[in-house]
């Protein structure tokens, strides 16, 4: 297709996804270089945060305090193991229990009262706020006060010992209220929004220093503050081999650190030594008790004795033991006997009652005890078997046979009616002997318990002599007890620590902040480039593409006139670069030999900048003493015409296509711009453009321009979004595709790769349009970032301007700095 091609080679489209993706340590040196301004702002602002943050935050002082605990496993009371029998001493104790006491709330509590650190003194002094701990200037007593208040406030010092008070605040007030302005003397009972309150002076009211100077006071309630130390207080074990224990805590003021922490110890020892002491009072104070009631129980031990015996009838406990399990075994064998009985006669009713047994002899049982019922069922079994004979001789209708059935039947109810009787009688007796069988197993029930009483107070008797003597020697085990007491712990070291504050760390957080300033636009500028899928430079161009690349056109930041930004005798980028292209067009000759003549203007989207590129290009050949005519063969926009300002004129090209105009020279119009350069317009928008620029016309217009100008160039509709393009290229010796960088997608590579390796445009050349050699971002030293519209149009002013307000007012603070 052709011969000779521009210097560059590209490589093969395959190796693009690799190439392009990578990013080399240049390319992020040139990011850094480029864009140096935002990464110095970056950090001046990340320093300032910095700086603003190490003024307003108050400076934290760390203090530690070391104990010994007392471990009864590790030895720790080996001072007290002569008296370890004591009752004081036979707890065990181990460091780990120790350190759970140290943070309870309850420790933590009486800590917060005693050094009253419910409330709060401070006052501003810049941008930092300091704590008057110990040192404020007034007292505020709150009248109305309560372990539950909640509240603040800001009291303000003023000439003839008058205060205001302002600025009240807690969780019930309005907002008016807390707007009040009070004005009150030092001493008086002021009725406040949060209460009544007292305020006085102390030692260190300094009138020069405080007059007018607000204090802010805030009182806080004791679960929030006990909650709020308890979690500052940090106790840990130095080690699993030692019962020593560190108590730590950070606050910004060192002294109140000091004071909690041995505030702290002293609680904890206190606690110890009075749960100790309270051990040995109570001991005392039972062991006196006890000596008074032992004396008065040995005489009434005898009493006791005798007391039981008469309550229960006895002499002997053994011998009215006897006697009662002897009667408890005759009631139970004649219950027994009566059990018998009864059960006989229910099962004699239960066998007269079964209408399957009627007919039948009775069973004679010789258990059943009386007398009338066994004389009632022989006379019924008699008749039985006489009533069997004769029904062996006659039938069951025989007057005699159902004479006797009735004889059967009545003695039938009598057996069961004494039978009934019978029952009653029996169970009657058998509930009598049960209750006297009960009697006597209650007696023997209750003889072990009375003979566990006697021995018991038996027993006491001998017992409370010897604890009497006991008692007497444990009296004075207890004082001794009492006076040996002391704390399961030794202080080692008080509460201590350095002069230098451990937060907030000033070098730590300025290279913080150093690091974050230079990381931000660094993370941001590398975040938009990997973002930016558009072309970035020529170098995409060449890893992605073999079409030929013919030249590359700096961005142009300014105005135009009619789209022309070339001069006849400048040296700017851009009037060189056209050159440029102009001498690498010559190089582009088609096959047959000849030179090229007839060019083709296309890209992929309508943003690329044909129209500018072929304007420029066309205006550098007639500087150089070419004819040369553009031709608008967008028939859709116009795109050529609009600029000339010549969009609704009528006479242009598809007047000539539409056979309204036949002399071509009508269709010749020069803008002035340069003698050598003329134009012809798009003409009326016509309703089929694809199938007008099919027309013969158009090549016997092109052919006769052909014989008039040096050079055609054919501005046509971007070859990705219609069909003209491709049409009107069977016209051209020459396509130059017109990519414009930071617009076009480089997904879109392929297709024009595509277009040229199918040869669907005629000696297809790439002219990158749009290059910058400052970037925002990582690339190949060429920029991004557009601001202008289908056609020529730049307009980067404002970014420009912006960029130069903030170089201003960098050398401005830099100039200040020197000073």
């Amino acid at each position: 297709m052709m011969e000779n091609h521009t210097p560059q080679q590209p490589v093969q489209a395959q190796e693009s996804d690799t190439s392009a993706a990578n990013i080399s340590l240049h390319d992020i040196i040139r990011m850094v270089i480029d864009n140096w301004y935002w990464f110095a702002l970056s950090v001046v602002f990340c320093l300032c945060i910095a700086y603003y943050y190490l003024a307003s935050t108050p400076k934290v002082y760390s203090r530690t305090a070391t104990i010994l605990v007392k471990d009864s496993r590790k030895g720790g009371d080996v001072e007290l193991q002569a008296f370890s029998d004591l009752a004081g001493f036979q707890s065990r104790r181990n460091v780990d229990n120790e350190v759970y006491i140290l943070q309870s709330r309850r420790l933590m509590e009486e800590v917060v009262k005693r050094l009253n650190l419910t409330t709060n003194y401070t006052v501003r002094e810049r941008l930092r706020t300091r704590a008057l701990y110990t040192q404020s200037p007034i007292d505020v007593q709150f009248v109305d006060n309560n372990d539950k208040l909640s509240c603040s406030m800001e009291i303000t010092p003023l000439e003839g010992d008058k205060i205001r008070l302002t600025r009240f605040d807690d969780e019930f007030i309005t907002k008016q209220e807390s707007k009040q302005v009070l004005t009150a003397s030092y001493g008086d009972t002021i009725a406040t929004p949060v209460g009544r309150i007292v305020v006085n002076k102390t030692l260190y009211m300094d009138d020069e220093k405080y007059l007018d100077e607000p204090i802010h006071i805030g009182k806080s309630s004791l679960a929030a503050a006990t909650s709020a130390y308890r979690a500052a207080v940090k106790c840990d074990v130095v080690s699993k081999d030692a019962s020593i224990v560190t108590i730590s805590m950070n606050n910004s003021v060192p002294k109140r650190a000091e004071d909690v922490i041995n505030t702290l110890i002293t609680a904890y020892n206190d606690d110890a030594i009075e749960d100790k002491r309270q051990i040995s009072i109570r001991t005392a104070e039972f062991i006196q008790a006890r000596l008074e009631v032992i004396g008065r129980e040995l005489g009434d031990v005898d009493r006791s004795i005798e007391d039981i015996k008469k309550d229960n009838n006895m002499i002997d406990i053994s011998s009215e033991a006897a006697r009662t399990v002897t009667e408890s075994s005759r009631y139970k064998a004649e219950g027994l006997s009566l059990d018998n009985q009864i059960n006989v006669a229910e099962f004699i009713r239960t066998y007269l009652t079964d209408s399957a047994n009627a007919g039948m002899l009775i069973p004679v049982l010789a258990t059943l005890d009386n007398t009338a019922v066994s004389t009632q069922i022989d006379k019924y079994n008699t008749v039985v078997l006489r009533r069997d004979k004769l029904a062996e001789n006659s039938t069951d209708n025989s007057p005699v046979i159902q004479e006797l059935d009735n004889v059967l039947s009545s003695l039938r109810h009598s057996i069961l009616a004494s039978l009934d009787s019978h029952i009653s009688a029996l169970e009657i007796q058998r509930k009598a002997l049960r209750e006297e069988e009960e009697q006597a197993n209650r007696r023997i029930s209750t003889m072990p318990s009375q003979e566990k009483v006697i021995l018991g107070i038996t027993r006491q008797q001998k017992i409370k002599e010897e604890l009497f003597l006991y008692l007497l020697n444990k009296q004075e085990e207890t004082q001794l007890n009492y006076a040996i007491a002391e704390s399961n712990s030794r202080t080692i070291d008080m509460a201590y620590g350095s002069a230098a504050p451990v937060a907030p760390r000033s070098m730590i957080i300025l290279c913080m902040a150093l690091i974050a300033g230079l990381a931000i636009p660094f993370g941001l500028l590398f975040l938009i480039g990997m973002l930016d899928t558009t072309i970035r430079g020529r170098k995409d161009i060449e890893d992605n593409l073999s079409v030929p690349f013919l030249g590359d056109i700096p961005t142009f930041e300014g105005e135009t006139k009619n789209g022309i930004v070339v001069r006849e005798t400048g040296r700017d980028p851009l009037s060189e670069a056209f050159r440029i292209l102009r001498s690498n067009m010559t190089f582009m000759n088609v096959s047959s030999g000849k030179t090229v003549q007839s060019v083709h203007f296309t890209s992929s989207d309508p943003h690329a900048g044909k129209t500018f590129v072929a304007m420029n290009l066309a205006m550098t050949l007639a500087m150089a003493g070419k004819r040369v005519v553009l031709v608008d063969l967008d028939l859709r926009r116009h795109a050529l015409s609009s600029q000339l300002g010549q969009g609704n004129n009528k006479r242009g090209i598809t007047g000539y296509l539409a056979g309204t105009i036949t002399d071509i020279n009508e269709l010749i119009y020069n803008p002035g711009i340069h003698k050598n350069l003329d134009v012809i317009l798009a003409g009326i928008q016509p309703p089929n453009p694809t199938e007008m620029l099919l027309s013969e016309k158009l090549d016997q217009l092109i052919a006769e321009l052909r014989t008039r100008y040096d050079y055609i160039f054919l501005d046509s509709t971007p070859a990705m979004s219609v069909a003209d393009a491709v049409i009107t290229d069977r016209l051209s010796d020459l396509c130059l595709y017109i990519v414009r960088e930071g617009v076009l997608d480089r997904r879109q590579l392929p297709d024009i790769e595509r277009l040229y390796r199918e040869k669907k445009l005629h000696n297809m050349s790439i002219v990158l349009n749009g290059t910058r050699t400052h970037r925002h971002g990582y690339g190949y030293g060429y920029g991004y970032g557009y601001g202008y519209g289908y056609g020529y149009g730049y307009d980067d002013k404002k970014d420009d301007s912006y960029r130069k307000r903030i170089m201003l007012f960098l050398r401005k603070m830099a100039r200040k700095i020197r000073r």
